[in-house]
């Protein structure tokens, strides 16, 4: 089982959302979970909840992570995602049974490593609502596997990113679109691997509008 903090939102009400954030490579349930305090007022009886990876970080001692990334390359990126999906699946459907939601009331909010975990949920959860990642990249399934074209996707990204370079989110959009899911691409200029204010104001208002099922157009 994975652990990591929660927030409820201050609003009254039962629940009737849920925001699982997916943390970075060396990082923790911790990191991420800070969202929810510029978040809670929009998104109004929601749960946030921010798991830490399944495993121990490699390289960083007091971190975690999602899978190891021994490099950057495809065959080992599908390899540690293989190994994750199931888990991180298995999780996510114990959280909606607990909160007795659906997978269209679930979204999914990643930076980095978080990220590509995230966009794999797509071939392992149906219906589910949307996704926002953060400064990350996608790696398509090797195997014929079906995607969730109902969920749709904001990805974020720093054109001065030298972690995740900013030609993953382009390949990631092509990619997506390659297989008809819907994406969204917002751009920060001059941002580095982080998250600005900026993107953490467009990530909550995407939240907002597929959540709240209010159809109003979002600026990027």
């Amino acid at each position: 089982m994975l652990l990591g903090p929660k927030v409820i939102s201050k609003a009254s009400g039962p629940i009737s959302k849920l925001v699982v954030f997916l943390h970075g490579y060396g990082s923790s349930g911790d990191d991420l979970i800070g969202l929810s305090e510029a978040w809670q007022h929009i998104l109004p009886s929601t749960v946030f909840v921010s798991p830490n990876g399944p495993e121990k970080c490699d390289i960083h001692a007091f971190g975690y992570q999602w899978y190891g990334i021994p490099d950057f390359s495809p065959t080992n990126m599908r390899l540690g995602l293989d190994r994750v999906r199931p888990i991180l699946a298995q999780y996510l459907k114990s959280l909606l049974i607990e909160y007795k939601l659906s997978p269209q009331d679930l979204a999914l909010v990643g930076f980095s490593q978080g990220t590509i975990v995230a966009l794999e949920m797509l071939f392992s959860l149906s219906n589910l609502n949307c996704i926002v990642g953060y400064s990350g990249a996608f790696f398509p399934p090797t195997e014929k596997s079906v995607a969730t074209s109902s969920t749709n996707i904001l990805l974020i990204h720093g054109n001065i990113d030298t972690v995740v370079p900013y030609s993953a989110l382009l390949q990631a959009e092509q990619d997506l679109k390659n297989l008809k899911i819907n994406v969204k691409t917002h751009t920060c200029p001059g941002i580095g691997h982080t998250i600005d204010s900026a993107g953490i104001n467009i990530g909550g208002e995407f939240l907002r509008q597929n959540l709240s099922m209010i159809p109003q157009p979002i600026a990027l």
